[in-house]
C-alpha cells in the first residue's frame, strides 16, 4: 500500500507566480510538469536537500551522497542524471 504523503503548504510562492495567475502556454506546461516529474521522488528530494544545504563550495561527491541517501553510486548518479535532466543540478568533476 503506497504512503500517504503529508499535505504541503502552497499558500505562498517559492520562486514563481502562480500556476493560477494566468494560463499555462504548451511549452510552459510542459517545462513545469518535467520538473515535478523529477521532483516526485523523495530520494531525489533528499538529494536536492543535501546538496542546497552543503557550504562547502567544493560540492558533494556521488559516493557520499551515496550513503546519505543509503542507496548504492549507480542508483544515487541515476537519480542525479533525473536532476540534471530536469535542469536542477550540473554535474562538477573532481581536479
Amino acid at each position: 500500500m503506497p504512503k500517504t504523503l503529508p499535505v504541503v503548504d502552497i499558500s505562498a510562492p517559492i520562486c514563481c507566480a502562480p500556476v493560477s495567475a494566468a494560463p499555462l502556454d504548451d511549452d510552459a506546461a510542459l517545462e513545469i510538469a518535467l520538473r515535478l516529474k523529477a521532483l516526485a521522488d523523495p530520494v531525489r528530494l533528499k538529494l536536492l536537500s543535501i546538496l542546497l544545504s552543503d557550504s562547502s563550495g567544493e560540492g558533494v561527491c556521488t559516493c557520499d551522497l551515496a550513503v546519505a541517501v543509503g542507496l548504492t553510486e549507480a542508483t544515487t548518479s541515476h537519480h542525479l542524471g533525473q536532476l540534471r535532466k530536469a535542469g536542477m543540478v550540473t554535474p562538477s568533476d573532481a581536479a
